[in-house]
C-alpha cells in the first residue's frame, strides 16, 4: 500500500498554487526549483535529489517537457510512479518556447502511470493513447485556508490577477472605468508582467501589486464579489476556485470550459461585449452564492481527489 509521505510533488521555473494545494492534500512534499529556459540547472538539482530520496511516487507539475523526460529516466533508475499533472499550456503550443520545450515531449506522456487533467473538457486534447489513464482533479480549492473577515469599510471586488496574455483585464477595466454604475475594482498580482495597464489606474481601478498570503486572505475576505476570467478554452482558473473557497459571487468568461464547471455558481460575460462585462458586475455586486451549488463544487472535488489517492493506494 503507498504511503502518501512518499509522494514527492516537483515543479520547475513558477510555482502553481495548485501544486501547492495538491501536495497539502497528498501530503507530499515539494520539490521546487526556479530556474530560466532550458531548465539545465532544475534538471540537474531535481535528478540530484530524487535519486537521493528515491520517493515511491513523483507528480510533475507540467509544462515544463524537459521535467517530463527526466521523469522518464528517474522511473527506470529508481522505479517510481509518475503522475503527469497537464497544464493546458503543455498540450497547446501558442509560441516558439512551447514548440520546443513542450510540444516534442507530449508523446512520453503515454510512460506516465496516471496522468491528470484540470476538467473534463480538457480530455478533448490529451493524447488518445493516454487518455484510459487520465482523470480529472479539480483544484482542491477546499484546503485554502480562509479567514479575517472584518466590519467592511468599503465595497468592492476584486480580479486576481496573473497577468496573463489570455486574461481579458483590459476588457473588464475599460468597461468598469466607462460604466456610470458605482463599482471599485482591485486587482492583485505582478502589474509588471504588463506594466501597459497601469495606466489605467482610477478611483474605481487600484493595482494591489504583489501581496502577501496574509493580505490577499484578508482582501479576498471582504471583498463583495470576484470577477476573473480567460479567452481561451481547457483552462481552469486558480481564481475563480479562490472565489468559490471564499464563497464570494463569481463573474467568469463564457467559454465551453468554465461554463461547463461553474454553470450553477458563476455569472457568465462576453469578454469582448462591455455591456456584458457591465452586466455581470452588476449581478455579482448583489448576489450571494448559492450555498446547495458550493456544496455541490465541493462534493466533486473531494470526490475527483480521493479517486486520485485511490490510484496511488495501489501503486
Amino acid at each position: 500500500m503507498q504511503n502518501q509521505t512518499d509522494i514527492t510533488v516537483v515543479v520547475w521555473k513558477k510555482l502553481s498554487r495548485r501544486s501547492e494545494l495538491l501536495t497539502q492534500a497528498l501530503n507530499g512534499k515539494m520539490l521546487f526549483l526556479k530556474d530560466n529556459l532550458l531548465y539545465i540547472r532544475a534538471a540537474f538539482k531535481s535528478l540530484k535529489s530524487i535519486l537521493h530520496q528515491k520517493p515511491r511516487v513523483l507528480l510533475l507539475q507540467l509544462p515544463q517537457g524537459p521535467l517530463l523526460l527526466e521523469a522518464y529516466f528517474l522511473k527506470r533508475l529508481i522505479g517510481c510512479k509518475i503522475i503527469a499533472d497537464v497544464h493546458t499550456g503543455f498540450l497547446i503550443n501558442t509560441d516558439w518556447k512551447g514548440l520546443i520545450l513542450n510540444a516534442p515531449f507530449v508523446k512520453l506522456l503515454a510512460f506516465a502511470d496516471v496522468i491528470v487533467a484540470h476538467n473534463e473538457i480538457q480530455l478533448e486534447i490529451i493524447p488518445k493513447d493516454a487518455r484510459n489513464k487520465t482523470i480529472v482533479v479539480y483544484d482542491p480549492w477546499n484546503f485554502i485556508a480562509t479567514g479575517n473577515k472584518r466590519d467592511k469599510q468599503e465595497n468592492y471586488m476584486v480580479f486576481p490577477a496573473s497577468f496573463a496574455s489570455d486574461e481579458p483585464l483590459k476588457e473588464v477595466i475599460e468597461a468598469i472605468n466607462a460604466s456610470e454604475y458605482p463599482l471599485k475594482l482591485y486587482i492583485t498580482g505582478d502589474w509588471k508582467r504588463a506594466p501597459e495597464l497601469k495606466r489605467y489606474t482610477s478611483e474605481k481601478i487600484q493595482f494591489t501589486g504583489f501581496l502577501s498570503n496574509k493580505e490577499f486572505d484578508n482582501l479576498l475576505s471582504n471583498a463583495s464579489a470576484v470577477i476573473t476570467g480567460t479567452t481561451r478554452e481547457y483552462t481552469t482558473l486558480m481564481s475563480a476556485w479562490e472565489a468559490i473557497a471564499y464563497n464570494k459571487p463569481l463573474a467568469i468568461t463564457a467559454t465551453k470550459t468554465l461554463k461547463a464547471i461553474y454553470a450553477h455558481y458563476a455569472v457568465f460575460y462576453d469578454w469582448k461585449n462591455r455591456q456584458s462585462i457591465i452586466r455581470a458586475l452588476q449581478e455579482i455586486s448583489i448576489a450571494k452564492p448559492n450555498p446547495k451549488n458550493r456544496e455541490a463544487l465541493e462534493q466533486k472535488t473531494v470526490q475527483n481527489l480521493n479517486q486520485l489517492k485511490q490510484k496511488m493506494m495501489v501503486f
